[in-house]
């Protein structure tokens, strides 16, 4: 009898005990991420996705390149280097082209001129350049829609178009004998015109997958390194950015008896309450703290900025001393200048090629001047030069600016005092009957 009851008290403890079990496993699910339910905590679920390693980087194939302008639009540093940088460089310098003859003379009227000048009703002439620009860095293409005149002006091209590469979802080929035959147009797109090879400029970046005929994205190779520091941002301010905690807090594992309901419903309380300012929170009970973000100090944003410009400076050929502020460039001219040599005035030449081949002007070719270019002259060393040349006083105001002097002697060379012409070895210094002049 009294051993029944012995049992039974046992056998009510160990009911006892499981339910506490039971209700310690539950408040070790709420504690970390203060829900009960964490298959479904949305918070949680963004967190795990970095801690577990399941980064997934931006899939950049051969035909939707329109994840490469995606990456452009939404990066400030990307955006930032191929438009304000490079972008704004190349259309300050459509100012400086040029039609010139077989023998470098410049040709002041030209229907390729006004081409130039008004490409279409809604770009002007840098506009056009820098839109080439942005499509050709971004995706490593850009087409041009050349629109072909009629009647008495057949065969020249009466207006042109940029057309937006990600829109060009595949180039058409027919084999050996014509490898490209046309390029179709996404079916989201506005354009209706078919495109070819005849209607259709192309300029590229040389890809060297032979079964890709799309060029190769300069955006596209810095794209993983520039992902791996994207990414690991953002694992490390994912709290920030979602404006919730930024810690999980659980009991230690050799915290004798866990804590109990009481004092978890005390620690949630205190832990969820907002507070103004800063707030220390004393703990009497052993937990352990696994830190999910940091502040924008502790992740030094800048400095790791800085390796994704390294990066982007690399692939399109400009100097990281630009943007970082080394003593080198401090100068804003020579920054100018490193910029327009370095990226721009390649990629404008690489556009002229493209457009002489295209348009086929057969009196002349566009050229880029950059005799005129304010930013690339040297006055001092220029002028050393002309002195040397013996060029006349009018040639030397030309360059620098001035206006002629309408006199004859300004446009005579200028010959240093003490310079003789000819060979020295021909002059004969002893006087001659025939050079004496008159005796007496």
């Amino acid at each position: 009898m009294f051993g029944d009851k012995k049992i039974a008290a046992l056998s009510s403890k160990i009911e006892d005990l499981g339910a506490q079990l039971k209700e310690q496993e539950k408040i070790n699910l709420e504690l970390k991420g203060y829900y009960s339910d964490n298959a479904n905590n949305e918070y949680l679920n963004q967190v795990f996705k970095y801690i577990n390693n399941s980064i997934s980087f931006i899939g950049f194939d051969n035909v939707d390149r329109s994840k490469l302008m995606d990456y452009y639009r939404n990066n400030a540093v990307v955006y930032g280097i191929i438009s304000t940088t490079i972008g704004k460089a190349v259309g300050e310098l459509a100012d400086f082209v040029e039609l010139q003859d077989s023998k470098g003379k410049m040709i002041e009227s030209h229907w390729a001129l006004d081409l130039l000048n008004k490409p279409n009703d809604a770009f002007t002439r840098s506009k056009f350049f820098k839109a080439w620009w942005v499509n050709r860095g971004v995706t490593g293409d850009a087409f041009v829609y050349g629109e072909k005149a009629v009647g008495k002006d057949r065969g020249k091209v009466a207006s042109m178009y940029i057309i937006p590469s990600q829109e060009i979802v595949k180039i058409e080929s027919e084999g050996i004998t014509r490898p490209i035959s046309g390029y179709t147009l996404s079916e989201t797109s506005s354009i209706r015109s078919k495109l070819t090879p005849e209607n259709t400029m192309r300029s590229f970046e040389y890809n060297p997958d032979s079964k890709n005929m799309f060029g190769l994205s300069p955006l596209a190779t810095a794209s993983a390194y520039l992902q791996i520091i994207e990414n690991s941002l953002t694992r490390q301010n994912t709290s920030i950015k979602s404006g919730g905690v930024n810690n999980i807090i659980s009991p230690e594992m050799n915290s004798i008896g866990g804590i109990t309901a009481l004092q978890k419903d005390d620690l949630k309380e205190q832990l969820n309450e907002k507070y103004n300012g800063n707030y220390n929170l004393p703990l009497n009970i052993p937990v352990k703290v696994q830190k999910l973000g940091d502040t924008p100090v502790d992740l030094a944003i800048l400095d790791t900025s800085e390796y994704a410009i390294n990066a982007l400076c690399f692939v399109y050929g400009i100097s990281v001393d630009t943007f970082l502020g080394q003593s080198k460039y401090e100068n804003a001219k020579e920054a100018k200048k490193a910029i327009y040599e370095q990226a721009a005035i390649p990629a404008v030449k690489e556009l002229l090629e493209d457009l002489n081949n295209f348009l086929q002007i057969k009196e002349g070719k566009l050229v880029l001047n950059t005799d005129n270019i304010e930013v690339l002259r040297d006055p001092k060393s220029v002028i050393e030069t002309y002195n040397l040349a013996g060029l006349s006083l009018n040639e030397k105001r030309q360059y620098l600016g001035f206006p002629k002097i309408p006199k004859p002697y300004a446009d005579q060379p200028m010959i240093s005092m003490g310079t003789s012409f000819g060979d020295p070895s021909d002059y004969n210094i002893n006087e001659t009957q025939d050079n004496a002049g008159p005796t007496q």
